[in-house]
């Protein structure tokens, strides 16, 4: 049941030999149980590199004065472990915080929002969600709808996920997006994230671990991320930003997750856990970051 493209006080934290700056965000994650399995990426059709579902509310831009400079804004997301390239493969060369070497497979998920700040208070955003796989790079980036102020930032701001007034069934008609559907009998909408790999358990065998995230029940463990921009500016030549992901953030404080508690014979996966639903947003704060210009 799987689906175009679609702040921070820095605490170090070692693993696998890499120091990791985090910082201050906000996030959620949930795992396939019964009806949710492990699978490969689904392919994108050639068209199907970024998703837009409009967004009710207000216009996505509020305009600079027709006699203002303005530019082009593109955003990237980027995909590291523990500060290092995300590399996908059935191995386990990466280390948790709770010592579990694990490996990743796949991550997909979605983001909503995605809004750049001026400093004096104006916006350009990309209404509607934005489907990434992290294995994808069509789906990696994207450029901001119509012209951005010419300008120094503030912030950069999105939603991980799908806020509830996008999270509603049969809104993707369309793979990979529509293989994103989250169980009817658990609330429906859409799966915020699919992060699946593999991990040595205590016994010392591979296993497999499928961090699926969620409307469980129709509660909303969707979250908004802030990502301090002040420093950055655009020019009349354009820019281009690129929000990182740090995959074992997800796995860190303030909750410290051993695979072995979540993933296991007894306990496959966490789509119908709400404890570890909310723990994973929690973690969330951590997982983002803005790359240095």
């Amino acid at each position: 049941m799987n689906p175009p493209p679609r702040s921070l006080s820095p605490r170090r934290v070692l693993r696998g030999g890499h120091a990791v700056a985090r910082c201050s965000l906000a996030v959620a994650l949930s795992l396939s149980v019964g009806a949710c399995g492990s699978s490969d990426p689904a392919p994108l059709t050639p068209d199907a590199s970024i998703a837009d579902v409009p967004a009710a509310d207000a216009p996505a831009t509020d305009a600079p004065a027709t006699d203002a400079p303005a530019a082009s804004v593109a955003i990237a997301f980027a995909h590291t472990v523990g500060g290092a390239p995300l590399a996908f493969g059935t191995t386990t060369p990466y280390t948790n915080a709770a010592g579990n070497s694990f490996g990743v497979t796949r991550l997909s998920y979605f983001v909503s929002g995605v809004t750049v700040r001026m400093r004096d208070g104006r916006t350009v955003t990309a209404p509607g969600a934005r489907y990434l796989d992290a294995a994808t790079p069509a789906t990696l980036s994207f450029a901001l709808p119509g012209s951005a102020p010419v300008g120094e930032l503030a912030s950069i701001t999105f939603v991980m996920g799908l806020p509830p007034e996008l999270n509603i069934s049969g809104a993707f008609s369309s793979s990979p997006e529509s293989l994103m559907e989250w169980p009817e009998m658990m609330g429906g909408g859409y799966h915020h994230m699919k992060f699946e790999g593999r991990y040595i358990n205590r016994a010392g065998q591979p296993f497999n671990f499928m961090t699926h995230s969620g409307g469980l029940n129709r509660a909303d463990y969707s979250f908004a991320v802030t990502l301090d921009a002040s420093g950055r500016s655009i020019t009349s030549a354009g820019a281009s930003f690129t929000v990182r992901m740090d995959v074992a953030e997800w796995f860190t404080g303030p909750n410290t997750w051993d695979l072995n508690d979540y993933f296991n014979a007894t306990h496959r996966g966490i789509m119908g856990d709400a404890a570890a639903q909310a723990s994973l947003r929690e973690n969330g704060a951590s997982v983002f970051s803005l790359a240095a210009p």
